[in-house]
């Protein structure tokens, strides 16, 4: 009859062990799949961020181009503005220290005023700034949808004639995290070294 018994609590003794790794190891799967969608998220965000670093970049560079009379007062002059050329610094009409969004308008880039914007992809999974899109992305749905990622540039004046320090600010929620945003935050400091030549 002992043995019995103990057989009893032997199978118990082992079920209840199976149960909690059997939990244990679904826990781990579901921490590995948050970790891996967090991860996967955190590089799209780095590119949407440093997609609009190196388009205020090819802001000045255009101003080079186009401006070449005049680095000092056309280095980051305000929508292309043919005023700059021999102004002074009280007419400049440069950018002033705020939040942007980049629109391309035929085939130039323009700072727009905004605080947050939102990311599209289209039909080939490019980031497009089309607002045609209303359909949120899903697991199922990656292509012709708006994602769960916000952007802006945010630009401070050091010094008109010569600096900017640019930043671009990706954000998103997920399901690891709902209560706040996750944050990538891509900075540089753009300079007017051309004015040394």
């Amino acid at each position: 009859m002992g043995n019995k018994w103990n057989s009893i609590i032997e199978v118990v003794v082992v079920i209840v062990i199976l149960t909690f790794w059997i939990v244990w190891t679904f826990s781990i799967l579901n921490s590995s799949q948050i970790l891996s969608t967090t991860t996967e998220n955190k590089i799209k965000a780095i590119n949407i961020a440093r997609d609009w670093i190196e388009s205020v970049i090819n802001i000045r560079d255009t101003n080079w181009i186009k401006f070449s009379s005049d680095y000092s007062y056309c280095w980051f002059v305000k929508a292309y503005d043919v005023n700059c050329i021999w102004s002074t610094l009280a007419t400049l009409k440069n950018y002033p220290t705020w939040d942007y969004a980049i629109e391309q308008i035929w085939s130039l880039l323009y700072l727009t005023w905004s605080t947050q914007f939102p990311v599209y992809y289209d039909a080939n999974w490019l980031i497009t700034q089309s607002w045609s899109f209303s359909t949120k992305c899903t697991s199922s749905l990656s292509t012709g949808c708006v994602s769960i990622f916000t952007r802006k540039i945010h630009i401070e004046v050091i010094d008109p004639l010569n600096e900017i320090k640019v930043s671009s600010i990706a954000e998103w929620r997920d399901s690891a995290k709902k209560n706040w945003p996750y944050r990538i935050n891509l900075e540089t400091t753009l300079t007017n070294w051309k004015t040394k030549f």
